[in-house]
């Protein structure tokens, strides 16, 4: 991981600087060591460097770390400067206090002035999708958002529920937004017959499912009494509550009634997450400090399993009533504060016990932890048959406007990765079969992404308390959930605030 500094201390800042090779004659010699940061990911630290802008070079002393921050060599390095994506120094100067704190970056002083206030609400994800809506590109998906270590390199399929393509080519805008390393496999379009009354739905296990009608419900009940308003239609109009301020695992209640039944039953649930999984994340990063890195490196690939505050927290619980008892007979569970992810859990067909009041009516209970979820839609659907997805790579891959052929050959062989840093941008174009407003669209997406870690969570360090967010997360979450309420009513607007490019 990378070690991005940020802050003052006492009467001294740092100025940090991330510089693009062309302006390499501008970078600031007093800086001890010099961070450089190549086109394919990798990372060298540099000491006692310099730059030769006649041949092209540069050279120090220092580590190569390949993109899993991996050492690979120690000593003197001489690189390229047409290898390079950004050089980053940080020079210490002395100052009244943190107002003359500078960053002279792509980041803008808005951004900085709110990863300061609030470290644990700064933008992150991993990468996000921008697909038209037939009048705007929308963001409509985050890809493997639990991947968080190459040991967790995972793949993740998303609906493009919204999606308006006007023509057969398809250009999805992918970006990283966040202090972020990404490491992406493959991007590719899922393009499925779509019924001619209906949608397609993507279940938890990555099967697809037509559904011939789908029913909003009729009556929504939670603790906040009727929310009918928030989840009847997809419109981005979201049904959310505050977490607990004693025990951020405390779960809630929803109670669904829809005005019939289904011969194939499916509850379809359109969600995304709140932020309390990103400062859980974040904080874990927090305790683990200087031992973050070695951390996630010790994680096993196949084994490797997401901080066990996470996984406390849980799904969203699928309930049906079973001769008197509510019985759990699905989960979902999709990780990703940013965009709204539509997927159908299988509810037991007629005459199996799934609850119903009146002549023909539908119950359903849902089970979540408070403050983690916001629910855009819920629906009944009425599924018919598994489907096939056609599976598209990108045709051309642009950059700047101008095709990028090695960001689409890495895109397109699975040997392979593209590595993005922060502001980085692509077009990915694709070639959809005939008649494409006939086709429900998914993004079916591989990869994993590296947090940057931030100065001032490295002050956080603490060995008992990470030991206690691994071994013991119930105890972490009853202990971290008066700090989070304090900062829970201004994450969203900081989190948004903070975005390291903006679409």
């Amino acid at each position: 991981m990378l070690i991005v500094i940020l802050l003052a201390c006492g009467t001294s800042t740092q100025e940090r600087r991330l510089i693009a090779p062309e302006q390499a004659p501008t970078l600031d010699h007093r800086s001890g060591w010099l961070k450089v940061h190549m086109r394919n990911g990798d990372l060298y630290v540099l000491s006692q460097w310099r730059t030769d802008s006649i041949s092209g070079s540069v050279t120090g002393n220092g580590q190569h770390l390949d993109h899993n921050r991996v050492v690979q060599s120690d000593g003197p390095q001489r690189l390229t400067m047409d290898s390079v994506a950004l050089f980053e120094t940080n020079v210490l100067h002395k100052s009244g206090g943190i107002a003359a704190m500078t960053v002279l970056t792509g980041i803008s002083a808005a951004v900085t002035v709110v990863c300061l206030a609030d470290t644990k609400a700064c933008f992150g994800s991993c990468p996000t999708f921008y697909v038209s809506d037939g009048t705007r590109p929308v963001l409509q998906a985050e890809g493997f958002s639990g991947s968080i270590a190459p040991a967790l390199e995972a793949r993740d399929i998303d609906a493009l529920y919204r999606a308006r393509p006007r023509s057969r080519t398809l250009d999805v805008e992918m970006k990283n937004e966040a202090l972020e390393t990404h490491v992406i496999r493959y991007a590719r379009i899922l393009a499925v017959p779509r019924p001619s009354q209906g949608r397609v739905l993507a279940t938890q296990d990555g099967r697809f499912l037509a559904a011939d009608r789908l029913t909003a419900p009729s009556v929504c009940r939670a603790a906040e009494g009727d929310c009918l308003g928030d989840v009847a239609a997809f419109d981005e109009r979201e049904r959310t509550s505050s977490a607990d301020s004693t025990d951020l695992a405390t779960r809630e209640i929803i109670d669904l009634e829809f005005p019939n039944r289904a011969a194939h039953p499916g509850l379809v649930i359109a969600s995304r997450q709140s932020l309390l999984t990103t400062y859980l994340l974040y904080q874990t990063f927090a305790y683990l400090g200087t031992r973050a890195t070695e951390a996630l490196a010790r994680l096993q690939p196949g084994r490797a399993r997401p901080p066990g505050m996470l996984a406390a927290l849980g799904g969203i619980e699928v309930m049906v009533d079973s001769a008197g008892q509510w019985i759990t007979v699905g989960t979902d569970f999709e990780v990703g504060p940013l965009a709204t992810d539509v997927r159908v859990v299988r509810l037991p067909s007629p005459p199996a016990p799934l609850s119903h009041s009146g002549s023909g009516r539908t119950r359903i209970r849902l089970r979540l932890t408070k403050g983690n979820w916001r629910l855009d839609y819920l629906a009944l659907a009425d599924l018919d048959r598994e489907v096939t997805p056609i599976r598209l790579d990108p045709f051309e891959v642009l950059r700047g406007g101008s095709p990028d052929t090695a960001a689409r050959r890495l895109l397109t062989d699975t040997t392979q990765a593209l590595v993005t840093l922060p502001g980085d941008a692509f077009t990915l174009r694709y070639r959809l079969p005939e008649n494409a407003e006939r086709y429900e669209l998914f993004l079916e997406s591989r990869g994993y992404y590296l947090e940057w870690m931030r100065e001032e969570w490295l002050k956080e360090e603490n060995p008992e308390r990470s030991a206690m967010a691994l071994r013991d997360p119930a105890g972490a979450l009853r202990m971290l959930a008066p700090e989070y309420k304090k900062l829970e009513p201004g994450m969203d607007d900081a989190f948004w605030r903070s975005r390291y490019a903006k679409p």
